[in-house]
C-alpha cells in the first residue's frame, strides 16, 4: 500500500538538489526515474512515475520533449511558476514516485523552500572536483540538515581512465566532513552526455555491455536508495 495522509494516496518525492551547477542533477533525475518507472512496471500509457522540474531552465523538460513520449516510461512536468504548485506535487495520487529536478542556483527560493519541505528526501549529486566541496557543503549545511531531511550524496561522473586518486580524495572528504553517501558511484560515460541531444533516457539505451553498464548505475542507486516499490 502506498501511504496515506488525509483522503489522498501519497507520493514519494524525491529532490535532486545541488547549489553547483554542472553536476548532473538532471542527468541523475531523468534516469532515476526512468529505472524505477521499469522496475515499477509502469504504463507509459498511465506512468507511475513523474520528473518535475523547478529549474527555471527546464532542461528535464527539453530532455524529455525530445524523446518517443509514447514510449518515455515516466511523465515530466514544468512546475517553478508558483510555490503552491510544487507543495501540490505531494497530493498527485496517480504517482507513486515525483523526482524535483532543482535548479543549480539559489533562484526562485520561495519554490526551493516549498520543494524541500514537500520532498521525502534528497539526492545531492557531487562531481569529483575540489571546487564542488563548498556548494556540497552548503547544501547539506544550511539546506537539508536544519530541515532534518534524510540525504545522501551521490558521487556523480567518475571516470575510470583518470584512475581511482579523485575518487578516492572526495571520499575521504565526505567521511572528514561525516556526511551521508551511497555506495553506488555513477561512472561518466560518453551516451549518458549525449542522451539528452539523442532524446533517450538510460532505460532507452542500444544494447550492449557499455550500455548495461551504464543502466546498471542507476539501478543500483535507485535500489539503495529504496526507490523499487511502493510504501
Amino acid at each position: 500500500m502506498k501511504r496515506t495522509e488525509g483522503n489522498w494516496l501519497m507520493p514519494r518525492v524525491h529532490l535532486v538538489l545541488s547549489q553547483k551547477g554542472g553536476v548532473g542533477k538532471t542527468t541523475i533525475a531523468v534516469n532515476l526515474a526512468a529505472v524505477v518507472a521499469q522496475t515499477l512496471g509502469s504504463d507509459p500509457a498511465a506512468p507511475t512515475v513523474m520528473v518535475a522540474s523547478i529549474d527555471p531552465q527546464a532542461s528535464a523538460v527539453w530532455w524529455a520533449n525530445r524523446t518517443d513520449l509514447d514510449t518515455l516510461p515516466f511523465d515530466f512536468e514544468q512546475v517553478d511558476d508558483r510555490p503552491d504548485d510544487v507543495a501540490a506535487l505531494k497530493k498527485r495520487e496517480e504517482y507513486e514516485h515525483i523526482f524535483i529536478d532543482a535548479p543549480g542556483s539559489l533562484a526562485r527560493p520561495a519554490v526551493l523552500a516549498r520543494a524541500m519541505d514537500s520532498s521525502d528526501d534528497v539526492v545531492v549529486p557531487l562531481i569529483l572536483e575540489p571546487l564542488a566541496y563548498g556548494p556540497t557543503e552548503r547544501t547539506v549545511l544550511d539546506m537539508i540538515q536544519p530541515r532534518g531531511l534524510p540525504y545522501r550524496i551521490v558521487r556523480n561522473l567518475w571516470d575510470r581512465r583518470d584512475g581511482r586518486t579523485d575518487l578516492e580524495l572526495t571520499t575521504k572528504w565526505l567521511d572528514t566532513q561525516g556526511f551521508r553517501y551511497t555506495n553506488t558511484v555513477i561512472r561518466k560515460y560518453k551516451m549518458h552526455s549525449t542522451a539528452s541531444a539523442e532524446g533517450r533516457v538510460c532505460t532507452q539505451y542500444p544494447s550492449g555491455r557499455t550500455a548495461s553498464e551504464a543502466q546498471n548505475d542507476f539501478l543500483q542507486l535507485a535500489l539503495e536508495l529504496g526507490y523499487g516499490g511502493t510504501v
